[in-house]
């Protein structure tokens, strides 16, 4: 299918990419080797995060820093999450966050990872993907691992909607993260 969306909003470029192809077809549309990852799965994603970021920043590279997050050849910030068969990149001149996630009973059973005993109680799948889903946004804008989920990234009471604003504490940083809902996955991305 490819390009699904490229939009600009809040000093950032987001893109986003169902894949439908083979791994043949994207390999041609890189012109590059394959990268060097054992799943298909990780190989397409890999290469379609290349051409979204080709998209809204041509003649861009990717590499890694200490901690596995990306980084660019450019004073841009970046930031890369896929779901399934969507892969989203975000590109700004701030430091960016951004988490695609299917809304899923597996969210729910892994709660009590990310979210305090006190507020699993009201929790349903779709409330608990997008919690997820804003605190891995955290996670990536931070960009520097040794993040604890429950005590770290506290997101206030809210009412879950298709699309909205959210404004959460990192340590003692105020973000505020965008939401919208994308077919059955939530897609949050922070951008300070």
């Amino acid at each position: 299918m490819g390009i699904i969306s490229i939009t600009e909003e809040n000093n950032c470029k987001i893109a986003l990419w169902e894949i439908s192809e083979s791994l043949e077809e994207l390999m041609k549309l890189v012109k590059n080797a394959p990268p060097n990852f054992s799943s298909e799965k990780r190989k397409k994603e890999h290469l379609t995060s290349r051409l979204l970021l080709n998209e809204i920043s041509p003649n861009t590279l990717i590499f890694y820093n200490e901690f596995g997050a990306p980084e660019l050849n450019t004073d841009k910030h970046i930031s890369i999450s896929h779901s399934k068969n969507l892969v989203a990149v975000i590109i700004s001149e701030k430091k960016v966050g951004i988490d695609i996630e299917e809304i899923s009973e597996k969210a729910l059973r892994l709660s009590s990872k990310f979210v305090s005993e006190k507020n699993r109680t009201t929790l349903n799948k779709e409330k608990a993907t997008l919690i997820w889903c804003l605190k891995e946004a955290v996670f990536k804008w931070h960009q520097k691992g040794k993040v604890d989920f429950i005590k770290d990234i506290i997101i206030p009471p809210f009412t879950v909607n298709e699309k909205g604003e959210i404004k959460a504490q990192f340590k003692n940083t105020e973000l505020i993260l965008n939401y919208q809902k994308i077919n059955n996955h939530y897609l949050v991305y922070v951008c300070k």
